[in-house]
């Protein structure tokens, strides 16, 4: 819901324009002062401010200057007299977005509103999308049977623009590419796609993440906070693993599906919304509800349109396709020049077991053209880590310690031993931090806690 807050000290101003707006479900608060609207303001952070130049106190030129030092993104339409013309131009100097002269237009004010409105959404939103890299928007890689039926998919219900979709398949089968996908390929295209991780975010803050909250709903909300679901409005919101959802989320994101409307937390105003919910899953949801982890109306409302994607082992060629799609990327990416890749290294691609999925591909051959000498893709270069069936996750290659890495009697300090490693990393990989931290493979991250760890540069 719009939040505007009206400052003028005309009281008859003040209540046109009330009625003026809550006409349009706006919600909206009035104050004739600036001293008595800031301490609103500060909590409630509206979308709008109209805030005549001419108040008791500290005029409208002033308050506008603190506004702007405090909140930058702050919209403020000023309300001026016919002699305040050059008050008024000095307002757009200090960044209100326009003014509007007295006595006061409606139709023409309710045009610079909705503008001001607008401005405020699209800057909302570009706040939360990331920048993604080519690679993470660009189309999908694969021309397998099992693949073939996924485009048809996407093709079918991105027809529609309110088509709930379930998306269903294990870790790194691109389950969030396929929900961009049909978003850009829906009516919504040109609008906001808003996407959450429901297992990165923590259970107590997960509903002031999807449906925001109002300042002062519990320790630390200072401020209201617009969730993600406003922000999706009239485009699509993604959640992603949304099994890891717990049970009081589920209830709440149920009513949305089912009613179009939240309350944000701690807020009693229903707030409306119409966007696509596209969903995702690496855990049986089916189970889940059998567990009673999972509610059954849930399941049953997001698995309105439902897709399985193929885990890499399942798709033959596409193994190579990748592999190539993805030495052509990361050639450009490292400024490389690798011509192809072995016949020896294509053999181990294939008969590596992709538990990783098309992320594990990825990752492997991005490690392959950072390190690879030649102008071919060697076996050599290609490093692939083992797996246990038993666990489905990749195990850690261990050194033969019978050879170059035996324990004396005498033992050894790990940590000097830990120490030893990283540095070792660091000057074969010429200071590269990256490049030292996949010779060890470890993450980015990893390496920079260990590092840090040890003091290490």
């Amino acid at each position: 819901m719009v939040a505007i807050h009206i400052i003028d000290d005309d009281t008859e101003v003040r209540e046109v324009l009330r009625e003026l707006f809550e006409t349009d479900d706006y919600e909206v608060s009035t104050f004739n002062s600036a001293e008595d609207a800031h301490p609103y303001i500060l909590r409630e952070n509206p979308d709008l401010i109209l805030l005549d130049i001419g108040l008791p106190g500290m005029d409208g030129l002033t308050y506008l200057e603190k506004l702007k030092t405090e909140f930058e993104d702050v919209e403020v339409i000023m309300i001026t007299g016919q002699a305040d013309i050059r008050s008024a131009i000095r307002a757009i100097k200090l960044g209100a977005m326009d003014y509007i002269r007295k006595p006061i237009d409606p139709d023409e004010l309710k045009i610079q509103v909705n503008h001001a409105i607008d401005r405020r959404k699209k800057r909302e939103q570009l706040n939360y999308l990331q920048i993604k890299s080519h690679l993470q928007f660009g189309d999908i890689v694969g021309t397998s049977e099992p693949m073939q039926k996924v485009y048809q998919f996407i093709y079918q219900v991105a027809e529609s623009s309110k088509t709930t979709v379930l998306i269903r398949g294990e870790t790194g089968t691109g389950k969030g590419l396929v929900a961009r996908s049909i978003h850009y390929q829906s009516p919504r295209a040109k609008q906001p796609f808003i996407e959450v991780n429901c297992s990165a975010i923590q259970p107590s803050l997960l509903e002031s993440e999807l449906f925001g909250h109002e300042a002062g709903a519990f320790t630390d909300a200072k401020n209201r906070k617009k969730g993600l679901l406003e922000l999706a409005h009239d485009g699509t919101f993604f959640l992603d693993e949304v099994g890891d959802m717990n049970l009081a989320s589920q209830s709440k994101l149920l009513k949305v599906l089912e009613e179009k409307t939240f309350r944000r937390v701690g807020g009693t105003k229903e707030i409306k919304i119409d966007a696509r919910i596209i969903s995702a899953s690496s855990r049986d949801l089916m189970q889940l509800v059998e567990q009673k982890k999972f509610r059954a109306d849930l399941y049953y409302r997001l698995n309105v349109a439902s897709v399985r994607l193929p885990a890499l082992r399942e798709r033959g060629d596409d193994i190579l396709v990748l592999a190539n799609y993805f030495l052509d990327f990361f050639n450009k990416e490292f400024n490389r020049s690798i011509r192809n890749i072995s016949p020896a290294a294509q053999k181990m691609l294939i008969g590596h077991s992709w538990v990783g999925n098309v992320r594990e591909i990825r990752n492997v051959i991005e490690r392959a053209v950072l390190f690879e000498q030649s102008d071919v893709l060697s076996s050599e270069t290609i490093s692939l880590q083992q797996v246990s069936s038993a666990e489905g996750t990749p195990a850690q290659v261990v050194p033969d310690l019978n050879q170059e890495y035996q324990l004396p009697d005498e033992g050894i300090s790990l940590e000097e031993f830990e120490q030893h490693l990283l540095q070792q990393a660091l000057d074969r990989a010429g200071g590269n931090k990256t490049r030292a931290a996949a010779l060890l493979g470890l993450s980015r991250e990893t390496m920079k806690y260990r590092l840090k760890k040890f003091n290490l540069s």
